[in-house]
Order: C-alpha cells, then sequence, then structure tokens
C-alpha cells in the first residue's frame, strides 16, 4: 500500500468521525453541560411541539394578544410555577398574553409548553396622558398597540432589566430540557417603531453618552423575576430611532417644523437577536426593558417639545407590534 493512499484513508476517517451527527439524547453531563429545570441530563434538541410563536401586542380581540385589564396590575408574589418563586418574593408583572398566534399572525395556536408568558409593563389603563399602554385615538398615536409616550414617563419609571420595572416587555420561559433543549437557542424577533426628537443623540446632555440619549431602552436576561436579582444586560434594543421629529428653533418651543401632518411617525422596522440560551442554562427571562430618558417633564435635561400632544409616541417614543419567538 502507497503512503499516499495511507494518508487519504487516515484523512477520511479523521474527517468523517469530526462530522458524526450528536444523538439528540445525548445528556448534558457527557458533554460537560448542565441544563435548568430537570437536572443534569435531557434533550439537546426537542423535535415535539410548537416550535415558534407569535404574540401581537395589540388589544383588539381577534387579532391581537392582549386585553386592558380593569385594574392596573400592582406588585405581587411571584406565581410557584414562575422563575424565582420562594413563596416571599416580589415582583411587578405587567399585563399578560391570553392569546398566541402562529408566525404569521393569522391563526391562534395553544400557547407553548416552553412558554410561561409574555407581559407588557402598563403605566395607566388608558392612553391619555399615558407613559405605557395601548394606543388611542390621538393624532400621534398608534391605535390599539402597545406604545410609550416620553413625554409622559418620568424618571421614578426608569429600569434596569428587573422584576421591579415598571415599562418592559417580558418572556418568560420554562426552561425544563422536555421543553428546550439545553443545545437549543432562541430567536427574537421585534416589530417596532421608534422615533425622537434625534436619531441617536447631539450630545447637549452632560455626563456619559447614554444621558444623553433621547430614549435608551436594553435587552437583559435573568434567571429569576425577583427584582433584588441583578439582571445581565445583552443588547442595546433603541437607539437607532428610525426616524426624528425635528423642530426649528429652540427646542421646547418654536415653530413645529417638519413634525407637522403626514411626516409625524416612524416607519416600522424588525428587530433579531439570537438569545444563546444554551451558553445560559438558568437563563429563563428575557426583558426589554426602557432604561432611562432625558425628554421627561422631570428629567435633569427635561425639554418636552411644544409640539408633541399628551399622546406622543409617535412625535417621541416606541411603538412595539408584535414578538416573534423561535427556538433554535
Amino acid at each position: 500500500m502507497s503512503s499516499r493512499f495511507k494518508i487519504h484513508v487516515f484523512l477520511f476517517v479523521f474527517l468523517a468521525s469530526c462530522n458524526s451527527p450528536v444523538s439528540v439524547t445525548d445528556t448534558a453531563a457527557s458533554l460537560g453541560q448542565t441544563t435548568g429545570g430537570s437536572g443534569t441530563s435531557g434533550n439537546r434538541f426537542v423535535n415535539t411541539g410548537a416550535k415558534a410563536v407569535k404574540v401581537i401586542t395589540s388589544k383588539t380581540s381577534l387579532t391581537g394578544s392582549y386585553a386592558v385589564p380593569g385594574i392596573l396590575p400592582a406588585v405581587t408574589p411571584i406565581p410557584p410555577t414562575y422563575p424565582g418563586y420562594d413563596g416571599s418574593t416580589t415582583y411587578n408583572p405587567g399585563l399578560s398574553a391570553y392569546q398566541y398566534f402562529d408566525v404569521d399572525g393569522t391563526t391562534v395556536i395553544a400557547k407553548p409548553s416552553w412558554l410561561v408568558d409574555v407581559q407588557l409593563g402598563i403605566t395607566s389603563l388608558t392612553a391619555s396622558s399615558a407613559c405605557a399602554t395601548f394606543g388611542g385615538p390621538g393624532a400621534l398615536d398608534v391605535q390599539d398597540y402597545y406604545r410609550t409616550s416620553e413625554a409622559n414617563c418620568t424618571v421614578a419609571q426608569d429600569g434596569t432589566g428587573a422584576g421591579s420595572d415598571k415599562v418592559f416587555a417580558r418572556i418568560v420561559l420554562n426552561r425544563d430540557t422536555t421543553y428546550i433543549g439545553y443545545g437549543e437557542n432562541l430567536l427574537v424577533q421585534i416589530e417596532y417603531q421608534a422615533q425622537g426628537l434625534h436619531l441617536n443623540s447631539d450630545g447637549a446632555a452632560a455626563g456619559t453618552v447614554e444621558s444623553s440619549l433621547d430614549q435608551l431602552w436594553k435587552v437583559f436576561w435573568n434567571s429569576t423575576l425577583g427584582a433584588a436579582s441583578p439582571p445581565k444586560p445583552f443588547a442595546v434594543f433603541v437607539p437607532p430611532n428610525y426616524s426624528a421629529c425635528l423642530q426649528s428653533g429652540t427646542l421646547g418651543a418654536g415653530a413645529p417644523g417638519n413634525c407637522t401632518g403626514s411626516y409625524r411617525g416612524a416607519p416600522i422596522r424588525v428587530k433579531q437577536m439570537i438569545i444563546p440560551l444554551s451558553a445560559y442554562p438558568t437563563a429563563s427571562v428575557i426583558q426589554l426593558s426602557r432604561v432611562q430618558s432625558r425628554i421627561s417633564a422631570a428629567g435633569p435635561y427635561n425639554y418636552v417639545p411644544s409640539f408633541c400632544s399628551a399622546d406622543t409616541p409617535l412625535c417621541l417614543g416606541i411603538v412595539i407590534r408584535s414578538i416573534t419567538l423561535m427556538r433554535m
């Protein structure tokens, strides 16, 4: 047998062994990993049940996932089935989705077993002068969809990504490896509009770059809903703003500039993020939180544009239209 032939055979065997598929029933322990929810063993991938689900953040009964409650959600003990339950710890629950859709947003499906909840933090039951709620009929609002109006948000509602936040979109997962395999990750797709006075920052505020932003939202992950547990920042959600409601003259006064008529508002955009669940086996809470803004009646750099009415998400704020989750 020639030496060249022997080398070819060796390379074939070596490459074949490198590319051999791993069984979906391999234990986490055999790969030196741990899992959340069901101990140290389970499925690397789970092939049963719905792999994707869409939440439409509208209060329209037939086509949306939410219904405005009769009273504002208040701080409450963490329920037994939620991450962080210990019988005493509390959190701000927000408003839970009651209806779920396929990825096309046209067919109602059952909530997947791997999804515990999708919550929205609201500060008022109506859109009139509210920081975060569902849009009303105002000229600068988006009817029925979840939105924030920065002109009506105060510094007391600034968030940290924890369970005590007031303005947020929160995804709560069941990390049992019979529902989400320990080798799986999560694709989060958000359909939204973001409108500011500047596309990002004009540098007018003192301090850090973040302190000079019109509005700042971040993505966090955590293993519990407990307010005292420090969340981990994962990414910046907003900025960028995709449209700027510019005004001629001094901020807070002067002519309305280009923020008039049909120019009001921002284009609908889609943001995708892959949450590395396989690297963080205890990550059960994915949260988009409003962290801060200098556009606030009570803020240290307060200037609320005079041409913005009481309901101003399309002058200055965010509209979230849908959240789609895909296991991958």
